[in-house]
């Protein structure tokens, strides 16, 4: 009996043995087959974010030489260049709004070619200013490895549209081969089918400086012979491949070679660089760390006064780059409050503000103190707080909870009112004047006496507080180089008929003088509720002076807003501070005539803030300063940089008419943060803005600094992440 009991104990060993060591086995099975997969998977991700160089052509879209592709770059890349492509030279710009999204502007010049009407005054060769956009409709690194990039264009879809093409194409890229292909069909100026390839038999190359050489073909479908706007001497094909190499340098810099119908060569130099999410050409090494010690949670009391608490909380917001203009303690049923008001003139986003000011109250704040509520104002107006829990901020600096829960236990919350019955510790008035100093340049396109005119100076002067309560902005220019003395201040093709409200804007700046452009005076209030108010007077602007009022509903953590504005102007005289209430007119036979002119412009705005996308919109409805009615239409994208692209488009009943059709007022803008190129965070911006035309209808004179943007831009987050 216990010779068959162990006999059996043996074979259930042995059974449970074999059992034990095929599960191993499985196991050791499925774990090499799950790294198996995951290497698969990491071999397809490389592949699909493997790309090869991206080229530009010599219109600068994306493409080969003449031929576009359906490749894009990335969202924020912008590109600037210029093509000897004979018989024309190219002047381009290329930027990417959005990854499937591009826009590109050129400025065409027909060399040897005298413009028609004023090219013997001084305007000299024709030129053309073309418009270009392009959609991708899949792009290859989506994630389907094997299917191509598909996109479609719109060559010179704007203005005369002597080279208006309309095209879909695709694009294969087998960077495994080097090899980039498209084929693509066109109607218009590019007529039929046409092709492209592009080999790099560097790509993957340990030589660094050879990866990003392309050696191209493109099989070029521009119909030469037939398109009636072509250069004269660019209308003879001898052969319709052009052939030649792409090198992009040092990440930003890209240069091109290649043959031309056969019968030139051709060449370009492009530089581009991704504006959109760089951090800077410099790290921010002079920005200040956070404030982490030393750590003071000693009571308000004899060893601790209330003196010395708002003493600490000064200097520590100061070497924060924010400042401290009050500060109040409050002491009601034995609990203790502060209150504080600070200013930031640093940082650019909400969240950076925020960061730093958790921290060093984290570090800072009396055991005895149960909660703080810290205030923002910007350009004297109280946007919006935040309420800190002292015993959340001991989480805080103890490591017990993170930057996200204590952003989600102290949320910003509307602005509210010093206490009434609050011991005042600590207060700073506001400086009286700062001196802002900085370069500028305006241009001026389509002269009679020469394509493109400038005025290069500098604009700076004091702006601060009168009785630290009402904000003022004194603005100086001087100019010191021009070429405007022989500009005309009427467009002789197109005669504005409507009272010249914006068309003689170049007066203001033809000589070298010192100038006052802006000398007015604003105040803000935070009526509470969301509500803010406005009001402003004096010299807005090189052309107009008056009075404004501005009333906005803008909610704290809302992504909408509404307001309406209004201002009566005057215009100024073309030199010195005078005003004048004539105006000029040209009537239809362009004598000009000078009419009773006082200036007002209404408007209803509303703001939508798309932000997943960070789009922000613009509705303005209303009166315009050419008694115009209508509405004007922006669209801005802003970037993790800061840096922001908008366009806008004004619809008007003021009946203005541009080379025989109906013109409606547009134009694109960009502005790009200073601190681009400083080693310090910095508020500051270098914005340029063009419109299609310098016309009168849908202008609107500026009123000082409007709510919106003042608020915005303190409750605006793009790139910042807490750290």
């Amino acid at each position: 009996m216990i010779k068959k009991t162990f006999a059996l104990l043996g074979i259930l060993l042995s059974s449970l043995s074999f059992t034990a060591q095929n599960d191993l086995y499985q196991t050791d099975s499925e774990v090499a087959e799950l790294f198996r997969n995951l290497s698969i998977v990491k071999k397809v991700n490389q592949d699909i974010k493997k790309h090869l160089p991206l080229i530009y052509s010599y219109p600068l879209i994306v493409g080969y030489f003449n031929m576009p592709s359906a490749r894009m770059g990335k969202a924020g890349m912008t590109a600037l260049g210029f093509s000897y492509l004979p018989p024309y030279n190219i002047y381009g710009l290329n930027f990417q709004m959005f990854d499937n999204i591009e826009f590109v502007g050129n400025y065409r010049v027909f060399k040897g070619v005298t413009e028609s009407g004023f090219g013997d005054q001084g305007y000299g060769d024709d030129t053309d200013r073309c418009a270009s956009v392009k959609f991708a409709l899949y792009q290859q690194h989506n994630g389907l490895k094997y299917i191509p990039s598909i996109a479609l264009g719109f060559d010179d879809f704007y203005g005369s549209r002597r080279f208006n093409s309309f095209y879909v194409c695709a694009t294969e890229e087998l960077a495994n081969l080097g090899l980039e292909l498209t084929f693509g069909w066109s109607k218009g100026r590019i007529k039929g089918f046409y092709g492209g390839l592009a080999w790099s038999p560097f790509f993957e190359s340990e030589l660094k400086a050879l990866r990003k050489l392309s050696f191209i073909a493109e099989y070029d479908a521009i119909d030469y012979k037939n398109n009636k706007h072509e250069h004269p001497k660019g209308r003879d094909v001898r052969f319709p491949v052009n052939v030649g190499f792409s090198w992009n340098l040092f990440d930003f810099l890209q240069i091109k070679a290649s043959t031309i119908r056969g019968k030139k060569i051709a060449a370009s130099a492009v530089i581009n660089y991704n504006l959109g999410t760089t951090k800077g050409f410099f790290p921010k090494v002079d920005n200040p760390a956070f404030y982490t010690s030393p750590v003071n949670e000693q009571p308000i009391g004899h060893l601790r006064t209330e003196k010395e608490l708002a003493q600490e909380l000064a200097y520590a917001f100061c070497e924060q780059g924010l400042n401290l203009y009050a500060a109040y303690l409050n002491t009601a049923n034995g609990r203790n409050t502060l209150w504080l008001k600070v200013i930031n003139t640093r940082y650019r986003e909400e969240l950076q503000v925020r960061d730093r000011i958790q921290h060093l109250l984290a570090t800072l704040i009396p055991a005895n103190v149960v909660s703080t509520t810290v205030v923002i104002e910007a350009d004297g107006i109280p946007t919006q707080a935040y309420f800190f829990r002292t015993p959340d901020l001991e989480r805080f600096r103890d490591g017990k909870i993170g930057d996200y829960e204590l952003q989600a236990l102290s949320p910003i919350i509307e602005a509210t009112s010093q206490p009434g019955n609050a011991e005042l510790l600590y207060r700073r008035k506001k400086d009286i004047w700062t001196f802002t100093f900085r370069p500028r340049l305006i241009t001026f396109f389509g002269s009679t006496t020469g394509k493109i005119k400038y005025t290069l100076g500098f604009v700076g002067g004091p702006e601060g507080y009168l009785f630290d309560d009402i904000y003022y902005k004194l603005q100086m220019s001087f100019n010191m180089k021009t070429s405007l003395t022989d500009v005309g201040d009427r467009d002789v093709y197109n005669t504005s008929r409507l009272i010249n409200v914006r068309s003689d804007s170049v007066r203001y700046f033809r000589s070298a003088r010192l100038t006052v452009e802006q000398a007015y005076m604003q105040k803000g209030y935070n009526v509470g509720r969301g509500w803010f108010t406005r009001a402003a007077v004096g010299y807005f602007e090189p052309a107009y002076m008056g009075l404004a009022l501005e009333a906005l509903y803008y909610p704290v953590g809302s992504n909408w807003a509404f307001g309406i504005e209004g201002a009566g102007v005057l215009k100024r005289k073309y030199q010195g501070l005078g005003v004048t209430t004539k105006i000029r007119k040209f009537d239809s036979k362009d004598v000009p005539e000078y009419v009773h002119y006082i200036g007002y412009q209404y408007f209803f705005d509303v703001y939508y803030e798309y932000r997943p996308w960070n789009l922000d919109f613009k509705i303005s409805m209303g009166q315009f300063l050419a008694r115009d009615k209508g509405a004007r239409f922006e669209v801005g994208r802003y970037f993790p940089s800061g840096m922001k692209f908008s366009i806008w488009y004004t619809i008007t009943d003021g009946g203005d008419r541009v080379n025989y059709k109906r013109y409606y007022d547009k134009g694109v803008a960009f502005n790009i943060p200073l601190d681009f190129f400083l080693r310090k965070s910095s508020r500051s911006m270098l914005g340029y803005a063009v419109s299609a035309w310098l016309r009168d209808v849908g202008a609107k004179a500026a009123t000082g600094n409007m709510l919106y943007p003042t608020i915005q831009t303190e409750r605006q987050n793009l790139g910042y992440k807490l750290e």
